[in-house]
């Protein structure tokens, strides 16, 4: 079961919910980065799949800053896209140093804003053994000097594999932006995978929202696995 815990980082720490595998280990870590909702239900239900799944999960609050707006859905942009990358730093090191996970690969695993951080950070982050993406936003704003650039123009630093998955008819992510973005996956050749779903909608992955497709949800949750731990193999 998940348990709350607070992530050490340069200026204080920030929460997050940590959920380990039984038995001795050691396994692969996975970062996951969550929803503008932050730390929820959802949050918990997925670091403890994760780690039935054999991964040692952290979930890193990346809104746990003063000045952050409390009206989820005015968060994405409100704060510098570093200050969100030094927080999934300081959870990355939070678990390279868990006495279960030492030495072993980590990944990153984000939904909605974090599904964008999960396309973004391993193009910064060297340590990153693989990335899942779940309907996240391949484009924003970069006149927002919070967030200067996408992770689209940021493919051509891609420091690992990345698996993402998008819907659709998703309204808030269209599907000219992940062509863009499967586009720049291939011109730089970067090892990846991008899979769509006819028919779904933003958040089709959380069975707490309207767009919750089970089938879709299912599917994109076993081709992320499946596709971490066929990376995860090579790298050790």
């Amino acid at each position: 079961m998940a348990q709350a815990v607070r992530i050490p980082r340069a200026g204080g720490d920030i929460g997050g919910l940590l959920a380990v595998p039984d038995g001795p280990g050691p396994f692969p870590g996975a970062v996951v980065i969550p929803t503008v909702f932050a730390l929820n239900d959802f949050a918990r239900h997925v670091v403890d799949h994760l780690a039935g799944d054999g991964f040692a999960a952290l979930a890193v609050n990346i809104f746990d800053h003063p000045g952050v707006p409390e009206d989820p859905f005015k968060r994405p942009g409100s704060q510098a896209d570093s200050r969100v990358l030094g927080d999934l730093d300081a959870g990355l090191e939070m678990l390279q140093g868990h006495p279960k996970v030492t030495g072993q690969p980590i990944s990153a695993w984000g939904y909605c804003i974090g599904g964008r951080f999960a396309m973004l950070w391993p193009t910064y982050q060297p340590s990153l053994a693989a990335a899942a993406s779940f309907h996240g936003f391949p484009d924003n704003d970069t006149s927002n000097p919070n967030t200067p650039t996408t992770p689209t123009e940021r493919v051509r630093n891609l420091r690992c594999p990345v698996i993402a998955f998008f819907g659709e008819a998703d309204t808030l992510v269209p599907m000219s932006q992940v062509e863009a973005y499967r586009e720049a996956l291939g011109k730089h050749a970067k090892e990846s995978e991008v899979h769509t779903y006819p028919g779904c909608d933003h958040g089709w992955t959380n069975p707490e929202r309207p767009a919750y497709n089970k089938v879709a949800a299912e599917d994109c949750w076993h081709k992320a696995v499946e596709s971490l731990r066929k990376r995860i193999g090579a790298k050790k």
